[in-house]
């Protein structure tokens, strides 16, 4: 269950990637229809304008027929292209309901009860092993959605240094080196995506199980 979450994860990011460039998209295809709406106004109120400046030289019957002719043929013109705006508009509201942005929800299979399946214990003395067990647990805070790279990568050092100081020499050492490795492929000032955040915490969350008394 816990790779399905993580590929439904996958499959959001990717459908928001896609609506984002189909968004892109649309916002210049309704810019350009915009500034043509525009230029048609000015390109009328010329022509009618070079019309009046005729009227002395034609008849007042033609040049009334015209006028007429050619604001038809505007009206009709501007209602075309508002009748495409709003066609691409209701695509794209279409698009973004047709994703569902909302985080999947996880259905865990039933626990199975199994005996000897309890994380082996820490050898550190019970007081030093709450310490580092609180350590672990304050990087859990930490990883929150949205949080960066660098500042997560920042924290799992300053855990590590703070855990050297309890245990000088402990498996947990590795561990957090492992951690700070899996952060370091993001550039420092990039979000964590959601399934590395999940997997982080749910190691953690196994290791501070063997520094928790029984």
């Amino acid at each position: 269950m816990a790779e399905q979450f993580l590929s439904r994860l996958s499959q959001i990011e990717a459908s928001i990637a896609t609506l984002g460039e189909t968004l892109k998209r649309m916002i210049t295809i309704l810019t350009s229809v915009t500034e043509i709406k525009s230029e048609l106004k000015v390109t009328k109120q010329e022509i009618l304008d070079a019309l009046s400046k005729q009227a002395q030289t034609r008849a007042p019957a033609a040049t009334d027929e015209t006028s007429s002719v050619v604001r038809e043929e505007f009206k009709r013109l501007e209602s075309s292209l508002t009748e495409a705006i709003e066609r691409l508009r209701d695509e794209v509201a279409q698009s973004i309901q047709n994703i569902q942005v909302g985080a999947p929800v996880y259905e865990a299979e039933p626990a199975v009860a199994t005996v000897g399946a309890s994380p082996a214990a820490s050898k550190v003395p019970a007081d030093r092993a709450m310490q580092v067990a609180d350590i672990l647990q304050s990087i859990i805070k930490s990883l929150k959605m949205g949080c960066l790279a660098g500042d997560v990568a920042q924290t799992l050092a300053d855990s590590k240094t703070d855990i050297m100081k309890i245990v000088p020499s402990d498996p947990i050492m590795v561990k957090i080196d492992r951690w700070i490795g899996m952060v370091a492929g993001y550039p420092k000032r990039n979000e964590l995506q959601a399934k590395d955040i999940l997997k982080l915490k749910q190691e953690i969350k196994a290791e501070i199980a063997k520094y928790q008394p029984a």
